[in-house]
C-alpha cells in the first residue's frame, strides 16, 4: 500500500510472536528495526541437463549491497498483501509475467541484517521457487534495480558455499532485454554473494530437490 497523498510506501509490522501490530512507512520500519513482510523468488532451469539457478547481480545504484549476487527476485510486501502478490517482483525486475499458482512455497524465513543500509532490517521473509526456462536473453531488467542475470550451476554452488572451489565461473547477460545488451562472464567468490551462508546453502539444496521432484521441500 502506498500513501497516494504522501507518495510513501506503508509496510504491514509484526511483533516478535509474527502478529501483526500496525503499519508504518519503510524509512521508519527500517529505523525502528520493525519485523516486516518480505517476498524472495529463486528461479531455477536445466541447462543441458544440469540443474540451475538464474541469479541476479545488483545495480551498482542499489543502498543495500550494490553488485552483488542474488537470488533471482525480491521486495518488501506493502501493507495489506499476501505473500504471493510479491509476484509483481518478478515482472518489475526481471519482466517475467508469472502465474501465482505456479509458485512453489519453500516457507517463512527469518532474516535480520544490519550491514546492507545502515539500518537494522529484520524481515519476515516468504521464500518461493519458480522454474522458468526461457534463455537469459529473454529476461527484461529493471536497471535500477538489477543489472545482470546469470546462469549458475546448483553443484557448482554447493562446491563453492562448501569451500571445495575458491571460484565458480559464471556466464550471464549485462542489461537483458535492453538494445545495449552483451554477454558477461565472471568468476565469483563467496564475496561476490550478498551475506548469508547457510540461507544460501538451504536454498541451494531445496531448489536441487525441486527440479528432481523429490520432497519435502522446506526452507
Amino acid at each position: 500500500m502506498t500513501d497516494s497523498a504522501a507518495g510513501v510506501e506503508m509496510l504491514d509490522i509484526f511483533d516478535d510472536m509474527g502478529r501483526h501490530v500496525g503499519v508504518k512507512p519503510r524509512d521508519q520500519v527500517h529505523l525502528a528495526g520493525d519485523w516486516h513482510r518480505v517476498f524472495h523468488c529463486q528461479i531455477t532451469t536445466v541447462r543441458d541437463g544440469v540443474p540451475s539457478l538464474i541469479l541476479q547481480r545488483r545495480s551498482q545504484l542499489k543502498a543495500a549491497f550494490p553488485g552483488l549476487l542474488d537470488l533471482s527476485a525480491a521486495g518488501h510486501l506493502a501493507a495489506g498483501e499476501l505473500p504471493v502478490d510479491g509476484v509483481r517482483e518478478l515482472e518489475e525486475e526481471l519482466g517475467v509475467v508469472a502465474d501465482p499458482n505456479d509458485l512453489v512455497l519453500l516457507g517463512e524465513r527469518r532474516l535480520v541484517d544490519d550491514s546492507g543500509e545502515g539500518q537494522l532490517n529484520k524481515e519476515l521473509t516468504s521464500v518461493f521457487i519458480l522454474r522458468d526456462d526461457r534463455p537469459l536473453d529473454g529476461y527484461v531488467l529493471q536497471t535500477s534495480e538489477v543489472d545482470a542475470v546469470f546462469d549458475a550451476p546448483i553443484s557448482g554452488l554447493l562446491q563453492l558455499f562448501a569451500g571445495d572451489l575458491d571460484t565458480i565461473e559464471l556466464s550471464g547477460v549485462q542489461h537483458a532485454g535492453s538494445p545495449d545488451a552483451y554477454p558477461v562472464s565472471i568468476s565469483a567468490n563467496l564475496e561476490d554473494f550478498v551475506p548469508g551462508d547457510s540461507y544460501w546453502v538451504n536454498l541451494f539444496v531445496m531448489c536441487e530437490r525441486f527440479l528432481n521432484g523429490e520432497q519435502p521441500l522446506a526452507i
